[in-house]
């Protein structure tokens, strides 16, 4: 009897389209949905929707007088679908809950700290973004969004004297950010210092205030744990009224001396920050300056900051304990008054990241010695007390000071 052909070859098909057949049917592993970086905060993730959502605490305590928070914020990024294989539109906002009457006035105006939408790079929001909204000032150090990782308790005392944006600089306009190459990335922003989503009187006259920032990281060796990155920047706000610049403590901001400052304000800023290994252990040394002209009140201010920080020691079981020094000094003055105000504090203390938290919760001590000196004319306290303050900070990002 014959056995026709295709009889004979049906187990060998078999045998070859099974394995075939069933790798067909096998689907992929679906990517987490929920997952934590520590270096961003808790991921939602759906195909290419993304929901980033971070948030912090800091408590600070007074040995000599009434403790509180500092700050209590919590943001989240929601980075939308790609509309081109490398571009994506995002919408960003942060809220503080310490200051912005959030439980009593709804989550509504007044409550924002950030809030805007962006396009920007797919992958790297650093290589590319434009966005709008909600505080875009761009000419401290900090980006748009707080980390909460600042090695003091405070800025620098001219950062923290020049105000909030509000008084100063942009609240609603654009920014572009674009970097040039790995080691270079400029910053441009538009927008209006009147009034923002969190002041009683709101404005968006977009290019009262105009800001550009060129970042350049000329050394970043990660393997051998050296980093330099240098800062440029340039800011002009107009039409500045019923605003004064104050000098303040280091620490609690106490009031030390003022003079008027109103009309175009015209700022240049600079900064440098080196990290690199000392005794097998990562250091760092930091420095700005700022100076302000105010061309209403014929007044203007310059001041600085020099700072050294050195990781004691990093480990699991032990914690991670870093020491810091620093110094700020800021001159104040004005045309029509003989002489110019100085202010100097010297700030000393410790970041203690606890064991077993993976840098999420820390333990802050800093001292500052204020001084100040200059005519009465400018100077109200002489005479400022130093300060001590505990600071204990919680975080969904970890704390990384090098």
């Amino acid at each position: 009897m014959r056995v026709p052909l295709t009889i004979l070859a049906a187990p060998l098909l078999a045998a070859t389209a099974t394995p075939a057949l069933a790798q067909s049917v096998t689907p992929p592993a679906p990517p987490p949905v929920l997952s934590f970086n520590p270096d961003a905060g808790v991921v939602v993730q759906s195909d290419d929707f993304r929901i980033t959502a971070w948030g912090f605490a800091e408590r600070l305590i007074d040995p000599d007088g009434k403790d509180g928070w500092r700050r209590v914020r919590q943001g989240a990024e929601f980075d939308l679908p790609r509309i081109t294989p490398h571009l994506r539109a995002a919408v960003v906002y942060e809220i503080d809950l310490t200051n912005s009457d959030f439980f009593r006035n709804g989550p509504f105006r007044r409550n924002f700290e950030n809030l805007f939408v962006s396009l920007q790079d797919a992958d790297d929001p650093g290589k590319f973004r434009l966005l709008f909204g909600h505080n875009t000032h761009i000419l401290s150090r900090d980006d748009n969004l707080s980390s909460g990782n600042l090695p003091t308790i405070n800025r620098s005392l001219v950062l923290e004297e020049h105000g909030s944006v509000n008084t100063f600089g942009a609240q609603m306009g654009f920014q572009v950010q674009r970097a040039l190459s790995p080691k270079a990335t400029i910053q441009v922003s538009l927008g209006d210092n009147r009034g923002s989503l969190n002041a009683g009187e709101y404005h968006d006259s977009i290019g009262r205030s105009v800001a550009g920032k060129l970042l350049l990281t000329p050394i970043n060796d990660a393997q051998g744990g050296r980093k330099l990155t240098l800062g440029f920047a340039s800011d002009y706000t107009s039409g500045i009224t019923n605003r004064s610049f104050t000098l303040a403590t280091a620490i609690a901001a106490a009031p030390l001396g003022s003079v008027p400052a109103t009309g175009g304000k015209l700022t240049f800023e600079a900064d440098a920050a080196y990290t690199f290994p000392l005794a097998g252990h990562p250091a760092t040394i930091e420095g700005e300056v700022i100076r302000s002209r105010f061309s209403g009140s014929n007044s203007d201010v310059l001041g600085g900051y020099a700072m050294a920080q050195f990781a004691l020691f990093d480990t699991s079981k032990a914690g991670d304990l870093d020491l810091f020094l620093r110094y700020d000094l800021v001159s104040l003055g004005q045309d029509s008054i003989a002489g110019r105000a100085q202010q100097r504090a010297i700030r000393t203390g410790f970041n203690y990241n606890l064991p077993y938290t993976g840098k999420l919760v820390s333990l802050h001590v800093e001292y500052a010695h204020n001084s100040v000196s200059g005519p009465t004319a400018i100077i109200t306290n002489a005479n400022p007390s130093d300060e001590v303050r505990i600071g204990l900070r919680i975080s969904l990002q970890r704390y990384n000071r090098h």
